[in-house]
């Protein structure tokens, strides 16, 4: 059972299967992910499983972003008026941007080139820096006189 963060806020579960998953075991996951008024998907386990790999490409387009001189704050106002609970720079934060690093170097070494978006090396230089996010207090994202500001992650 794989859920997402923040979990009271995300509404999807992924229930991940192998050959070896019973339909039992699967049935009963799936009554607990609707008991917990989750939106419930069945996927077969691969890198990232579905979710992951799918946001995972969305997400590293939306650090490009932020690259290129789109502000957090923009950017996660763009996420939520396209219906996501929270933004993509929100979401990075709670999750760690630590953890967004480990995924975006697993799936370059997975699936290559083709999932690359942005200069990883920048997002390295985060988590190098001890910018992990909400966990440790620094955010891609943050409050200055309730304003949002972000570091400069341009890389030109």
């Amino acid at each position: 059972m794989h859920y997402f963060s923040p979990v009271p806020a995300m509404p999807l579960l992924e229930i991940i299967t192998t050959e070896a998953t019973s339909k039992e075991t699967t049935a009963a996951a799936v009554e607990v992910g609707l008991r917990q008024k989750k939106t419930v998907i069945v996927v077969k386990d691969g890198p990232g499983f579905y979710t992951t790999r799918v946001i995972g490409a969305l997400m590293g387009e939306a650090f490009a972003c932020i690259q290129e001189g789109t502000s957090p704050s923009d950017l996660d106002k763009f996420f939520v008026k396209f219906g996501w609970p929270v933004g993509g720079a929100t979401l990075v934060d709670e999750v760690g941007i630590d953890v967004a690093y480990k995924v975006t170097k697993y799936f370059l070494e997975v699936f290559g080139e083709r999932i690359a978006a942005g200069d990883p090396k920048v997002i390295e230089e985060l988590v190098e820096s001890g910018c992990l996010g909400r966990k440790s207090g620094k955010v891609y994202s943050f409050t200055v006189n309730h304003t949002r500001v972000a570091p400069d992650l341009s890389t030109q």
